[in-house]
């Protein structure tokens, strides 16, 4: 068989004209602030204090320690720290051709190299870019759909390419050698779905993005891999998905390759899993017309095929399964009328009346798909039925925040003011908005 994938990838990202365009520039710009405030909010918690537990005093380097004043360490330790943290809350963007968060792998590996080489805003914005677009093309080829139903994580499955393409970009690697870096990379993909839930799913997001850089920089050293390893027998696609026509899967892969789609990605405005979005959005409009919580008698959800995959069904004892549960989630909609961070603590996730609620919410995935895309679709309907016998039903065909429906500048900077707030750097909101608000022409600063 005659693999193209590989190499054609490899010159993509080591092509030297510019593929970045405004859209682009500004989309960068906002993963960058959207992940570094979700890192920064996570300065506490426990997957990330137990992080810098584990790895005791960082080694000395370049590279920010998001979170920790006047620390500094080098590009793998930065990755895996501020990848971890920007993950932790599960608050990070997500696309949709990924079924998966990509800002929290790229953007860590972006910020521990570019630093670390002193790298130009044009540069950081290609970067970026040219990782989406790895990823993106890779879930084309795998079947993204059936990649994650085998129950892997393609936050890092897709992620650790991705980081490595950041990596390879931002060190002027030729293709041959980002070949290599990719063959390596993909010998470092790993993530399983079954740690949803636990601290293990946002360390997948941290050790992705260290890894991508650790290939990149093997790569760099003369370190080699198969030239061929992503759509040869054996290699990724093989081994990721159930292709089997793997020709036919480089095919899917390059196309995405031609045509990357939108320079838009989905910004979460809720910190929990994507699955439970639509649902919390519907479950709020309910909420504004007036439906009280202690009327409610019984709640169903609808989503599409597929939909409750990421979800866990027992009921959630700690912050982390909250973020998890379809059933919290919509029972906290309804009695609270609003959904924050301060809705994921251990103490609100155990809240007798909302426990209660939250036990006559059931779900399934009936509700019909209104595209044809490969990976989930996140839409809604929520019927709520009260003691009274009266049904009122909200449906939402994709989460306030979606690339179908921006969140605006005004909502991603509240977002971002409540992400600094609840991590204690309130008083930096500013100065770390400013300094990262033009990156194409500033840079890092």
């Amino acid at each position: 068989m005659n693999a193209r994938l590989t190499p054609a990838l490899a010159e993509f990202v080591a092509d030297p004209a510019r593929h970045a365009t405004d859209e682009i520039a500004a989309l960068t710009t906002s993963a960058v602030l959207d992940t570094v405030g979700c890192a920064l909010a996570a300065t506490s918690e426990p997957a990330v204090t137990r992080l810098h537990d584990a790895l005791g005093p960082l080694p000395d380097g370049p590279c920010r320690v998001l979170g920790a004043k006047d620390t500094r360490t080098d590009e793998r330790t930065a990755a895996l720290v501020n990848g971890t943290a920007g993950h932790a809350l599960d608050f990070d963007d997500v696309d949709d051709a990924l079924t998966g968060h990509p800002s929290t792998v790229l953007v860590p590996a972006l910020l521990a190299v570019a630093e670390s080489v002193g790298a130009a805003g044009p540069d950081v914005v290609e970067a970026y870019w040219r990782g989406l677009v790895v990823e993106r093309a890779l879930a084309a080829g795998l079947g993204i759909g059936p990649h994650y139903a085998r129950g892997w994580h393609s936050t890092a499955t897709l992620g650790v390419p991705g980081a490595a393409a950041v990596a390879a970009v931002l060190l002027g690697l030729d293709a041959a050698t980002t070949r290599h870096a990719l063959g390596i990379a993909a010998s470092r993909a790993a993530g399983s779905r079954r740690n949803f839930g636990s601290m293990t799913k946002p360390l997948h997001a941290g050790a992705a993005a260290a890894d991508g850089v650790f290939a990149a920089r093997l790569a760099a050293a003369g370190f080699t891999a198969d030239a061929d390893q992503l759509d040869s027998q054996l290699g990724y696609l093989a081994l990721f998905s159930d292709v089997t026509d793997l020709p036919a899967a480089a095919d899917r892969a390059l196309a995405v390759v031609d045509d990357p789609g939108a320079a838009a990605v989905n910004v979460k405005l809720h910190a929990c899993c994507y699955a439970t979005h639509a649902p919390a959005d519907a479950a709020l409009d309910l909420a504004a017309q007036g439906i009280r919580a202690d009327d409610v008698e019984s709640v169903a959800v609808r989503v599409p095929p597929g939909g409750l995959r990421p979800l866990i069904t027992r009921a959630p004892t700690t912050e982390l399964e909250g973020k998890f549960s379809m059933g919290y989630v919509v029972a906290a909609c309804l009695s609270d009328g609003e959904l924050r961070l301060s809705s994921f603590t251990d103490e609100a996730v155990t809240r007798p009346a909302v426990a209660s609620l939250a036990a006559r919410v059931t779900s399934d995935e009936s509700l019909p798909p209104s595209g044809s895309g490969d990976g989930l679709e996140f839409s809604a309907e929520v019927t709520v039925r009260t003691r009274d016998g009266a049904s009122h039903t909200a449906r939402c065909p994709a989460p306030r925040g979606h690339a179908t429906r921006p969140a605006g500048t005004d909502a991603i900077r509240a977002k971002f003011d409540d992400c600094l707030a609840r991590g204690g750097h309130a008083a930096d909101a500013d100065t770390v908005w400013d300094n990262l608000s033009d990156l194409a022409r500033t840079g890092l600063r």
